[in-house]
C-alpha cells in the first residue's frame, strides 16, 4: 500500500476523530514512527492494523468507518489529485464517473505498484450509469458508496439529484447504479 493512501487516513483521523485518537491508533497498530512518503510503498498489514485500531479507538462500526473514509477520500484526496476541472452540477459528475477508471489509469502511471482498486463505469442511458468496483483492501460496500456520495458533494449533486443503489455484491466486487432524477 502507497504511502499516499496511508496518509490520507491519517488525515481522516487526525481531522475527524482527533490527534490524540491517532496516537492511540500508532500505538496500538505498533507504528514506532507515523511518517509515510506518499510515493513510498509500504507493507499491507501496516494499513490493516491501522484500520483495526481506528476502528476501535473511533467507536464506529467497520462499516461505518469506511463510509466516512470513503466519503472524505473523495472531497479531499481526489481534488488534489485530480488534474481535470472540478465543475459543478450533475453533468459533471456524470461525466466525471465515467471518467473515473481512466483517472485511476493514470495514477497507476505515477505509482506503478498500484493494485488498490479498479473501477469500472457504464452509461446504461441518460439518467443512469452502473459503477463497478473491486477493492483491493477496502472490501465494504459502504466504502464505495462514501465514495459516489463523496464525489456528488465534491460536483455539489444534492442528494434529492440521484439515487445510489447497490445492485450486485460478488464477493468483494460492488455494482452500483446511480440513476438521475
Amino acid at each position: 500500500m502507497y504511502g499516499i493512501f496511508i496518509n490520507a487516513i491519517k488525515e481522516y483521523a487526525i481531522q475527524n476523530e482527533g490527534y490524540p485518537v491517532w496516537q492511540q491508533v500508532c500505538e496500538s497498530a505498533g507504528l514506532e514512527d507515523d511518517f509515510f512518503i506518499n510515493s513510498e510503498f509500504y507493507p499491507d498489514p501496516i494499513l490493516e492494523n491501522i484500520l483495526k485500531a481506528l476502528v476501535h479507538f473511533s467507536r464506529k462500526s467497520t462499516a461505518d468507518l469506511y463510509y466516512h473514509i470513503g466519503y472524505w477520500w473523495a472531497l479531499h484526496s481526489v481534488p488534489r489529485l485530480y488534474l481535470g476541472k472540478l465543475e459543478k452540477g450533475v453533468p459533471a459528475y456524470r461525466q466525471f464517473i465515467l471518467d473515473f477508471p481512466l483517472f485511476i489509469n493514470r495514477l497507476s502511471l505515477i505509482y506503478e505498484k498500484l493494485t488498490l482498486t479498479q473501477f469500472h463505469s457504464v452509461k446504461v442511458s441518460e439518467e443512469a450509469i452502473d459503477f463497478f468496483h473491486t477493492p483491493y483492501r477496502l472490501k465494504e460496500p459502504r466504502f464505495s458508496e462514501g465514495v459516489l456520495r463523496g464525489f456528488a458533494t465534491l460536483f455539489a449533486v444534492p442528494d434529492q439529484s440521484f439515487t445510489l443503489h447497490l445492485l450486485d455484491r460478488s464477493g468483494d466486487s460492488f455494482h452500483y447504479r446511480i440513476q438521475f432524477i
